[in-house]
């Protein structure tokens, strides 16, 4: 079962939480409500229904079972309460991070566009990116409009990689045209069976065959993003990596848009991976920004950080805001 659904559905039923299936581990009602305050939310009315996507914020740093769940999900919100309507991929974790078998099954090129899921709801197609719905989502939007409908959604959540100008990471500088195709595609990357939740890898992106973890590492740099290794399939939460190239995750790059790279990192939770890069007294003011992220976030949230350019973000970009914020931060404190 989808972790965010078991913790949305038994604090709607006023039921004890299954805090196994939800934390990993043991904790308390107000832990699970605090996770779930933290999480990005959108909603859109449908009838007497509401669909909300929900998303984590930051990029877990643990294997909790409700934020993993939560990268895009899309929940029905009814007088009956949430039921589960699409489930792209889990979070999934670098090479490096958590251990891993040395053999995967599979290894895929890591596409650099935008993340989107189509499913059936109510006889209809819909699309979601990881935080909006189809109804404000130009990405969203532009997938329903290249779908190729002999790949059936019936019963599935298909996930595919948007690839086109102004796709991929949100903090790639310069004039993006440069980076990114000049024509849309489409790519097909997963499935997920909603009756099961087993999830399956469908062959769209460039399949690479890899003999070992070392190997995966040295092909993916000569990769645009990297590499996806799967080492199993089938399951809710098959065993997942990413190999990133470090042409894609380069820190000293990201470092040399000053400040604004700075912010980046910290918000993006690499400040510690970019330490033996930075002046002793910069870390030091960048360490003590990272430390009141939590309520920086929630002043631009509320809209009450005291930066005109943060709150004009806000209304367009609230991770952009964020970032704004973080770099104001840095330049004269907060």
């Amino acid at each position: 079962m989808n972790a965010l659904l078991l913790a949305l559905r038994a604090l709607w039923l006023g039921e004890e939480v299954p805090y196994e299936e939800v934390l990993g581990r043991e904790g308390s009602e107000e832990e699970v409500r605090e996770l779930l305050s933290k999480l990005w939310v959108k909603c859109y009315p449908h009838g007497d229904k509401r669909l909300c996507v929900y998303s984590y914020r930051r990029p877990p740093r643990e294997p909790v079972p409700l934020l993993l769940d939560a990268r895009g999900t899309v929940i029905e919100w009814s007088r009956d309460g949430p039921e589960l309507v699409a489930y792209p991929f889990h979070k999934f974790f670098n090479v490096g991070e958590m251990e891993f078998p040395e053999r995967p099954l599979y290894a895929y090129e890591k596409l650099d566009g935008t993340m989107v899921s189509i499913f059936l709801y109510e006889g209809r197609l819909r699309a979601a990116t990881r935080k909006r719905l189809d109804a404000d989502s130009p990405f969203a939007k532009k997938a329903l409009e290249l779908f190729d409908e002999s790949l059936s959604a019936e019963g599935r959540t298909l996930i595919f990689e948007l690839l086109g100008p102004g796709c991929g990471s949100p903090w790639v500088g310069g004039d993006q045209g440069l980076f990114r195709e000049p024509s849309w595609r489409l790519v097909p990357l997963a499935y997920r069976e909603m009756k099961g939740l087993g999830l399956r890898p469908l062959s769209g992106p460039r399949r690479v065959e890899v003999e070992d973890l070392d190997e995966a590492r040295r092909l993916a740099e000569g990769l645009g993003e990297g590499l996806v290794l799967w080492f199993e399939e089938g399951k809710q939460r098959p065993l997942m990596a990413k190999v990133k190239s470090s042409k894609y995750g380069n820190i000293v790059e990201t470092l040399k848009l000053g400040l604004e790279g700075l912010a980046e990192i910290i918000v993006m939770n690499r400040l510690d991976d970019a330490a033996r890069f930075l002046k002793e007294d910069v870390y030091k003011r960048a360490k003590e920004v990272e430390a009141k992220l939590d309520e920086i976030e929630r002043a631009v949230r509320r809209g009450s950080f005291p930066d005109e350019a943060v709150r004009e973000w806000l209304l367009v970009d609230p991770s952009r805001a964020l970032v704004e914020a973080v770099r104001a931060c840095l330049e004269r404190g907060c």
